[in-house]
Formats: structure tokens, sequence, C-alpha cells
């Protein structure tokens, strides 16, 4: 009931408010302020339990596609060795050339070719000539010659001479060389054969 000894427009808040009234006023603001902390907590909370699944229930994970597992793995082959093996068999390219063939059997023979004296006796450096005598045998020949510094007299001959000898004395050693190189050739119808034979010089 309304105390008849209180004006109606009396402010409850006002000091001057008996106190007992004041009390009942704080504790329904504070009752208020309680009941909108828990209304504001209870949302977060139904819309933090909605964003979830359901307890007890997994959340369904999407497995890969059948064809992707069932695809075989691409396999690379190594290319054969084979061919490589073939290649190594082969004959190289650079092996040595065949020694040449041998003289045909109806080709002329030098069996034997020799000068004395085996040595050139010189008593100087200048143009003086020491004296030899060459001699030797050959089969088969039908033309023969003697050249100088040279292995082939049939092309570059000092001379062309018999087929055999024991005394060919037409050709000296020059003593301004240091040696000399002489050469026999002789041919037949099976073909061309030379020999040769070095005199060195010796000064007295």
């Amino acid at each position: 009931m309304t105390d008849p000894t209180r004006p109606l427009d009396t402010d409850p808040n006002d000091a001057s408010a008996p106190p007992a009234n004041r009390s009942r006023r704080r504790a329904a603001v504070a009752i208020g302020v309680l009941l909108i902390a828990a209304g504001i907590a209870l949302a977060i909370w139904a819309i933090a339990t909605a964003s979830r699944a359901p307890e007890g229930q997994s959340v369904p994970v999407t497995a890969p596609p059948a064809t992707d597992a069932a695809t075989p793995a691409q396999t690379t082959v190594a290319p054969s060795a084979a061919p490589s093996a073939t290649a190594a068999a082969e004959p190289s390219a650079s092996v040595a050339p065949a020694a040449p063939a041998p003289p045909a059997a109806d080709a002329p023979v030098i069996s034997s070719f020799a000068v004395q004296p085996e040595a050139a006796m010189c008593p100087d450096e200048r143009d003086s000539v020491v004296p030899l005598t060459f001699s030797w045998r050959s089969e088969g020949a039908d033309r023969a010659w003697i050249g100088v510094n040279t292995s082939d007299a049939s092309v570059q001959p000092t001379a062309e001479v018999a087929t055999s000898t024991d005394g060919f004395t037409s050709v000296s050693f020059a003593c301004r060389d240091a040696d000399q190189v002489f050469t026999l050739t002789v041919q037949g119808a099976g073909g061309t054969v030379s020999s040769t034979i070095a005199v060195a010089r010796e000064l007295g």
C-alpha cells in the first residue's frame, strides 16, 4: 500500500528516501544485470554449439575417387643396353693399318748387298772423296740401279748397274757429308725391290 505520509513524486534514489527502499532498488538493478549477462552467455554457447557436429557423430570425410586409387603407376622402362654392347663389339676405326702384303712370288730378290770399307776415312771435311767398292747379288731382276741418299734408286739413280756384281767402284763417299746412304734397286717382272747401306765418315 502507498504510504499516505509519502508524496507520490518522491524519487526512490533520493538520499532522503527511507533506507529500505534504496536496498530493494539496488537489488533489482543487480538482478537485471545478471540476467542480461546470462542471456549473452547463453547466446554465445548456442552459436558455438550450432557450428559443431553433434556429440558422438564424426564429421564425414570425402574419400578420393576410386578411379584415382585404381590408376596404375606409370613405369619408365630403361633403354636396352644391347645396342651399346653391339656398338662396343664393332671394330674400332682407329685400328692400326694392316702390314703391307709380302712381295709376289715372282718378285725379284736381293740376296746380298755390301760395301768396302764400311766407314770412310776422310782427311778433312772439304771436297775430298773416298773410293768405295760395292758388291751385290740379285735373282729374278731384269734391271738394277744404285743411288745416293734415296730410298728408290730407280726413281733417283746415280747409275744403272748390273743385276749382280763383285766390284762396283763408280760411286765414292763425299767427305763433306757426315754420312751417306747408298741404295741398290732391282726391277723384275714381279715388281721392284730395294736395299740400303749407310756409310759413316771418320776423320783421319
